[in-house]
């Protein structure tokens, strides 16, 4: 499969959390590597709850960033093949370097719009998203293409905060560093992200025709992880559960 660019059909206030990304994509990538929380235990007990894979997998994580989970399930995981996509081309940048400098053979990043994953990614044995619907429009065109993209008997990992305050504080770094980049003149960020409520989550998780679904809220982040029907047996046995979440090795945990 070629990288792809972003599609052209974005609105303002994509476009501009799109250039935020793009221009300030090592204060984010800082972020995700030291400050957000490490949510790989929880992925790991929820994809694979035998403690490994069965065989060979695909995973995908959308909205990957700087390829935090990609890099680490790769790690972990030698017989996975991930693939990490986003529409920042400086964060994927930084995720195939890290992934180069680990010889991660079984890891790999790829440009895209996670609005149209479905046409330019191949079907996945799972899929990870962590805070992505934070920022993107078309939540619901999202979900839906997470949903599509997934293979029949795939599993769904998706974790978003609910802290709206802890939230703002990344974007808030990322605007003022910003400030002093004189080479940019435009807008880069909507003033606020969009966190969503455990209802609106609750819904949005429901609005595909998943065969199984747990929920959990535990501390400031709401899971979901969720089974697509299978007329086949599935790999996949009884749901991981997710349970609280804390930081890992000691790291601070803001966001």
């Amino acid at each position: 499969m070629e990288d792809i660019a972003c599609s052209p059909a974005t609105t303002e206030r994509e476009t501009s959390t799109k250039h935020l990304f793009e221009d300030c994509a090592w204060l984010y990538a800082f972020c995700r590597e030291h400050l957000f929380r490490d949510h790989t235990k929880e992925i790991s007990q929820a994809l694979f709850p035998q403690g490994a894979p069965l065989k060979s997998m695909s995973v995908l994580e959308v909205g990957c960033g700087p390829g935090f989970y990609a890099r680490r399930l790769a790690r972990r995981y030698p017989a996975l093949h991930v693939l990490g996509i986003d529409r920042s081309s400086r964060l994927l940048a930084w995720a195939r370097s890290r992934a180069s400098s680990d010889q991660l053979g079984n890891c790999r990043f790829q440009q895209g719009d996670v609005e149209t994953i479905s046409a330019s990614v191949d079907a996945v044995d799972a899929v990870i998203s962590s805070r992505l619907l934070l920022i993107v429009e078309n939540r619901s065109t999202v979900f839906a293409e997470i949903f599509q993209v997934l293979k029949p008997g795939g599993r769904l990992f998706l974790i978003e905060p609910t802290a709206n305050h802890k939230t703002q504080f990344p974007l808030a770094a990322m605007r003022l560093a910003m400030r002093f980049i004189r080479s940019t003149g435009r807008e880069t960020s909507p003033n606020r992200v969009n966190v969503l409520s455990p209802s609106e989550f609750q819904d949005l998780v429901q609005s595909q025709p998943w065969a199984k679904v747990s929920i959990q809220m535990y501390g400031d982040y709401q899971c979901a992880v969720c089974d697509k029907g299978d007329d086949m047996s599935t790999d996949f046995q009884a749901l991981g559960a997710c349970t609280n979440s804390v930081a890992v090795d000691g790291s601070r945990s803001v966001a």
